[in-house]
């Protein structure tokens, strides 16, 4: 695996979801994360987790076009229901392994969830993952209702 690259250029999003911390937490750690994950129109073929730290994730999923892409990466902190950070590589991500993070805070009935993608090498990567992750919110929204 490739070292995390140390950058400024950084994606932050945040979004209301009507379900506890909780909820919202372990669906990150679910077998059906790969099922939400990408943007519409994304297959998941084969999605792999070992949701401790240390611990390994694999997604494979069939993009609209018919390509067939990966992303994989390792669990570094599992703080539920707060706190999940992992490392993020894939086809869109650059040559270096990224980071994201993902911040829990309960909000009334529900949840703010603030998710922070950091380590791209240039803007365009990280304006790129923002359609990608901005799509992925809607299909958790989703997958949660």
């Amino acid at each position: 695996m490739n070292a995390v690259i140390e950058s400024p250029v950084k994606l932050s999003l945040t979004r209301n979801f009507d379900c506890p911390p909780e909820a919202l937490f372990d669906a990150w750690l679910d077998d059906s994360w790969g099922d939400w994950l990408g943007p519409e129109g994304v297959i998941c073929l084969s999605c792999e987790i070992d949701p401790r730290v240390g611990g390994k994730w694999r997604i494979i999923s069939r993009m609209p076009d018919g390509r067939e892409v990966t992303m994989n990466g390792v669990y570094r902190e599992i703080a539920r229901p707060n706190r999940l950070v992992f490392t993020w590589h894939g086809c869109f991500s650059g040559p270096d392994d990224t980071t994201v993070t993902v911040i829990f805070k309960p909000k009334g009935a529900g949840t703010e969830m603030t998710l922070i993608h950091a380590g791209f090498i240039n803007e365009d990567l990280r304006d790129r993952h923002n359609g990608g992750w901005s799509a992925t919110f809607d299909r958790l929204a989703r997958h949660i209702a």
